[in-house]
């Protein structure tokens, strides 16, 4: 056997070795030139329509930027957008269904106290994003972990005071981080108190960035918080408030159903009202 061929096989098995390798590494989320980043949901988007036309949806969410989370039949009007198209799991069986569709590049897993999410997700939910990642990343897909509040009462049934306090006390944001590209906080709950809100996302941020300093983090605001009312300048401080901490949001514009029982009636106005104060800035 000739030096010749040894050294054109170690050169082939190390092309093999090395582009298979770098298959499986996603390259991240795209970069973010023209400013915050968002997730936004295409079904709340198309049903908002009437107080919140396309034209004005195009002009703030039609770009690398936005994180545009699409159903089974995503509507024609978002079809042409440059977004990064993304599903939606809330668990990890739904997790390798939603990485093998073709036509998407990220997976948002979104683990929460609900009958959507297994038990055994719900008590070990750093565990189960970091082999949603596995999955995710065997995809060359990129990962958002967008774990809800109210695990707290699983991860730490006895756990008293404020909830937002014993969530960042998990050290939970720090332990997903590691094994994500994205991590959401899911802080909408408190947008009515700005102080309370800046200072969850704050500690959220900061135990995400020190576990992966390469993490994007986000952090959630939304037109209509479990059912509450709110307005669009309240929508509007708790953004400013954290700007400078966190990459960008998840504008939620929820409506009453099985994702959101209590939400009422979805609120697009308020969307509006919320992005043209951040237009005048």
């Amino acid at each position: 056997m000739s030096v010749g061929w040894l050294a054109a096989s170690f050169l082939c098995f190390f092309f093999v070795v090395t582009t298979t390798a770098a298959a499986q590494t996603p390259a991240g989320p795209p970069v973010c030139e023209s400013g915050l980043r968002w997730i936004v949901n295409a079904g709340s988007l198309q049903h908002s329509q009437a107080d919140f036309s396309l034209d004005l949806q195009k002009k703030y969410f039609d770009s690398a930027c936005t994180f545009l989370v699409i159903g089974d039949n995503p509507s024609e009007d978002y079809r042409d957008w440059t977004v990064v198209r993304t599903r939606t799991a809330t668990s990890l069986a739904t997790v390798e269904a939603a990485a093998a569709d073709p036509s998407t590049t990220a997976v948002l897993y979104d683990p929460e106290g609900w009958d959507m999410t297994p038990p055994e997700e719900q008590r070990d939910p750093a565990g189960a994003a970091c082999r949603a990642a596995s999955i995710v990343h065997a995809h060359n897909k990129i990962l958002i972990v967008t774990p809800a509040i109210n695990l707290i009462r699983i991860i730490e049934p006895g756990a008293r005071g404020d909830r937002f306090e014993a969530f960042a006390g998990t050290k939970l944001a720090g332990e997903i981080a590691r094994c994500a590209d994205v991590y959401e906080i899911q802080a909408q709950g408190a947008e009515m108190d700005k102080g309370a809100y800046r200072s969850f996302v704050e500690a959220e941020a900061r135990q995400a960035r020190a576990a992966n300093p390469h993490v994007v983090v986000l952090a959630g605001i939304s037109t209509n918080p479990m059912g509450q009312q709110v307005t669009g300048k309240e929508v509007f401080d708790a953004v400013q408030s954290v700007r400078s901490i966190v990459d960008g949001f998840w504008l939620n514009i929820p409506g009453g159903g099985k994702f959101c029982p209590s939400c009422g009636a979805p609120q697009p106005r308020v969307a509006v009202d919320m992005l043209q104060r951040l237009d005048s800035k």
